[in-house]
């Protein structure tokens, strides 16, 4: 029974400990505890990146690769999305201490986009069943898709968009931004994916 557990929940162990390690590694690298600590909360926010990215085009690259890994990280996408959250909410963790040694504690109100993800993020957990996906219907899949995208802006978007809305220039290049090309390049799968199952659709309904 435990070996069967972990089979299935490994994905958000691997997620956990990876935002261990990195915050751990913020800690190591900083010069003093307060460079430690900012450190540990930019580099656990990195860390949580590939687990969102994976669960975030799942279903994407089943539509376009039926490939028995393809169906296995589909069949697991619940536990890399745990993932995701078991990593962000040690980013969290980074982040409030970190805001705690600058005297900046709470580090903001409730109109901060940062509230309402963590509070997104934690309704997703809750709801992360087949109870509560069969409890909630239709409401399920609305909450769990702005979250998604919620979160797709907050990682790749929000940079550009806040230096833009403040006429500034932004710090990065989305040309060469890690995050923003694989941003990028999730968009054009889950693109590619839209337009092969509308293909199917549009072929299904006139062989009809």
């Amino acid at each position: 029974m435990k070996r069967e557990v972990l089979r299935k929940t490994w994905p958000t162990w691997l997620g956990l400990l990876a935002g261990v390690a990195a915050l751990a590694a913020g800690l190591w690298a900083g010069s003093d505890s307060q460079e430690g600590w900012q450190l540990a909360a930019r580099y656990t926010a990195r860390a949580s990146f590939p687990f969102f990215l994976l669960t975030f085009v799942a279903s994407s690259i089943l539509t376009l690769y039926r490939r028995p890994w393809t169906k296995a990280l589909m069949r697991d996408r619940r536990w890399w999305g745990l993932a995701f959250a078991a990593c962000f909410f040690v980013h969290l963790a980074a982040l409030l201490t970190y805001n705690w040694l600058i005297d900046r504690f709470p580090p903001a109100d409730l109109l901060d986009r940062g509230v309402w993800a963590y509070g997104i993020l934690l309704a997703m957990v809750m709801t992360s069943t087949d109870n509560a996906r069969r409890r909630l219907g239709r409401w399920w899949k609305v909450l769990h898709r702005v979250g998604m995208w919620g979160f797709f802006f907050i990682f790749v978007l929000s940079p550009y968009t806040d230096a833009l809305l403040a006429l500034e220039v932004p710090a990065s290049n989305p040309l060469t931004d890690p995050y923003a090309l694989a941003g990028a390049a999730a968009i054009a799968l889950r693109s590619a994916a839209w337009w092969q199952r509308r293909a199917k659709r549009l072929h299904r309904a006139y062989a009809v």
